[in-house]
């Protein structure tokens, strides 16, 4: 062996000896490796009590989206997931999202919409939102399945809202428009609710109104009547429109609802239409013996 070799030999055995010190002086523990290379404080209080069955906020977990779908728009489809869906049949198969054992709309909903309308998820495409519905070309063909009655009206009572489809205003299911997309207000700061209050959204022409109905708003449409009732001066400037045009519309009272007969039997005998000597309903004159505004009023 020549001397260079003997070098090598003599540092490869100083270097074993230092490794067999070494080891020999650490702990056991560490001879052996670590158990765990995280250290997680236990806590068997969390195991205290007896598991719980799934809720709809369990599986919100997992399916958030779902979960606020219903919470938001689920109407009365707002109960335990699984009424419809078996939980531990769909993910202990493997198969976690559950689509093998979603339910049939048949096992609960028996043809609701009649037999023309079949296939449930053409407009209740979402079974987590059933009452959120597009107005997509499906649903326009059966909305008179669910509201026979409206088509009755429109019917009934022609006006150009009989001419529309249904979806020119309803855009989807269960939306009412404001009447002033299309209609302008009969007067400034006129509220929304007061429209339909006299104009029923599917007969608009069968205008109805209660007692408490503004002059203002007749005169929208009424102007020239409106006009020569505000200026008058007689006792009917103080009454409103609704007080003698009751209920319905172009309803016309006849003078002795209110007055009776306040003349002579002879009095009305010879001038039977009351306007002949008091000329304008709207504008009776305070004296009218004394009025510009005099009729032709013929002799017998």
């Amino acid at each position: 062996m020549n001397i260079s070799n003997m070098v090598s030999a003599r540092y490869v055995l100083a270097g074993m000896l230092f490794i067999l010190v070494i080891s020999g002086n650490a702990p056991a523990g560490e001879q052996r490796g670590k158990a765990a290379t995280v250290t997680i404080p236990p806590a068997p209080e969390m195991y205290s009590g007896e598991p719980r069955s799934l809720t709809p906020s369990h599986c919100g977990v997992c399916h958030p989206a779902m979960y606020h779908a219903v919470k938001e728009n689920g109407g009365r489809h707002r109960f335990d997931c699984q009424k419809c869906h078996d939980i531990p049949k769909s993910h202990s198969s493997g198969n976690v999202t559950g689509n093998a054992h979603k339910p049939y709309c048949a096992s609960c909903h028996h043809t609701p919409h009649g037999q023309k309308v079949i296939r449930c998820a053409e407009c209740h495409a979402n079974p987590h939102t059933p009452k959120k519905l597009s107005a997509e070309a499906p649903i326009r063909k059966f909305c008179f399945e669910c509201h026979g009655s409206i088509r009755d009206k429109l019917a009934a009572f022609a006006s150009k809202h009989s001419k529309i489809a249904c979806t020119t205003c309803h855009t989807s299911h269960g939306f009412k428009p404001s009447c002033f997309t299309c209609h302008k207000p009969h007067q400034q700061g006129q509220a929304l609710s007061t429209c339909v209050a006299c104009h029923p959204a599917h007969m608009p022409r069968q205008v109805q109104y209660g007692k408490d109905l503004p002059s203002e708003t007749c005169g929208s449409c009424h102007a020239g009547v409106y006009a020569v009732w505000e200026k008058g001066l007689g006792k009917h400037k103080a009454i409103a429109c609704v007080t003698c045009h009751k209920n319905r519309h172009r309803t016309i009272p006849a003078c002795s609802d209110c007055h009776g007969k306040p003349h002579t039997p002879v009095h009305h005998e010879r001038f039977p239409r009351c306007l002949t000597c008091h000329i304008n309903v709207h504008d009776i004159p305070a004296n009218p013996s004394k009025s510009k505004r005099k009729a032709p009023i013929q002799e017998k």
